[in-house]
């Protein structure tokens, strides 16, 4: 009876009996996204900082490295900023120190490579 058992729970592995996508970011999604292209480095409050290209557009590294530089002294104050029309936060995301978002293309600053 187990075995059968295990056999039943086995078949829920067919791909075609998934759920649909409920539009909230899988882990691999989140992953992803928190690790993007690295762009370069900025100074932060406690030294260099980590700039990646996040987001569902690629964000050009030379425009990110501009608001990089632009922001980067602003974050030891932990407020909210917009720098060069880039609307700048700082998320819960665990390694994210802040994030800078316009429109559908994002920045991340991370204190370890």
């Amino acid at each position: 009876m187990c075995g059968l058992l295990l056999a039943g729970c086995g078949s829920s592995s067919d791909p075609a009996a998934s759920p649909a996508p409920s539009g909230a970011p899988s882990a691999t999604t989140t992953v992803a996204e928190t690790r993007a292209e690295m762009c370069g480095q900025t100074r932060g409050p406690d030294g260099a900082l980590y700039v990646h290209a996040l987001g569902t557009t690629k964000v050009d590294c030379a425009e990110a490295m501009r608001v990089a530089n632009a922001f980067g002294p602003q974050i030891a104050m932990a407020k909210p900023a917009t720098v060069e029309g880039w609307n700048c936060t700082f998320p819960q995301t665990p390694g994210m120190l802040a994030r800078c978002d316009s429109g559908d293309k994002a920045i991340g600053f991370f204190s370890s490579h």
